[in-house]
């Protein structure tokens, strides 16, 4: 941009085509909320008073983060937040950017026990904390625990769980280890979980968005993607009460892998739910009686 004066109409019809070449599927949308970021409105405002001039320092704030968004970087991430489930998550580097498919399996949840009951739950493989936080905060009497291995992401999720006034029991574990379950035995009336599932080979399918920029503990996992499935199905049981229940998000072509590894485990009332968009998302079932 030179040195004339630059209104908000006039940067963000700049910025929607600079996008577009670059990449960008939701130029617009990018450019708004980026510059309601640097100039701390609305996206409404940003056409109420569309004829006003930014000054130099919104400026040189607006551009770096264009910059930023241009070589691949969500939106999320230059922001630092993410709604989800109707609250606002802070991200990072160490977690992955909370997708709206996840809050069907939040919803799920919420739909199996009543309202008034007090649940026991384990969320593994946490992240930010979205999944157990909204749950937490749609049912503040729930006993929440949640699993990472990566200390970096607990970290961000105990900064969710006290910005939004929902505490939730955090843990440092891997849950490919058989010690993991051992010390949860028979704990848990649910575990849930949005593992990594994605087969390091599909690596090149992935937008540059995601693969450069998003962790990859959290994204791929061996055993073409399965490996988390297969650990979960054979090990959750024995965290779980008589009659417990768990919730697995899946990739859309993973439904029957997940549905027979748990058959295979001995797992009950086996079912696999379909998001908005009619793909599969979740898979759920009831712990094996023996």
């Amino acid at each position: 941009m030179s040195e004339q004066i630059w209104t908000i109409k006039d940067v963000i019809d700049w910025s929607i085509p600079f996008l577009k070449e670059k990449g960008s599927p939701s130029a617009r949308l990018d450019a708004e909320l980026l510059l309601c970021d640097v100039l701390a409105c609305r996206r409404l405002d940003l056409y109420l008073d569309h004829h006003k001039p930014l000054n130099n320092d919104e400026r040189s704030a607006f551009r770096d983060r264009i910059r930023r968004r241009s070589q691949g970087e969500p939106v999320a991430y230059i922001l630092g937040r993410k709604e989800f489930h109707g609250h606002e998550f802070r991200v990072g580097p160490a977690t992955l950017i909370p997708r709206p498919e996840t809050e069907h399996l939040v919803e799920l949840v919420l739909n199996s026990f009543p309202d008034d009951t007090e649940v026991t739950g384990l969320d593994v493989g946490t992240g930010t904390g979205c999944i157990a936080i909204s749950l937490k905060k749609a049912r503040p009497h729930w006993n929440l625990t949640a699993w990472d291995i990566s200390r970096d992401a607990l970290q961000v999720a105990a900064q969710n769980a006290e910005k939004l006034e929902a505490p939730i029991t955090l843990e440092h574990k891997d849950a490919l280890k058989d010690q993991s379950w051992a010390e949860a035995r028979q704990a848990f009336d649910f575990i849930a979980s949005n593992p990594p599932y994605i087969a390091p080979a599909e690596r090149t399918e992935l937008p540059v968005s995601v693969v450069r920029f998003e962790p990859a503990l959290a994204l791929f996992a061996d055993e073409s993607g399965l490996i988390f499935y297969r650990t979960l199905a054979q090990k959750a049981a024995q965290s779980l009460r008589k009659g417990g229940k768990i919730f697995l998000e899946i990739g859309s072509s993973q439904a029957s892998d997940v549905c027979l590894l748990l058959e295979e485990s001995g797992w009950q009332n086996i079912a696999v739910h379909q998001d908005l968009a009619g793909l599969d998302r979740v898979v759920t079932a009831t712990a094996p009686l023996t």
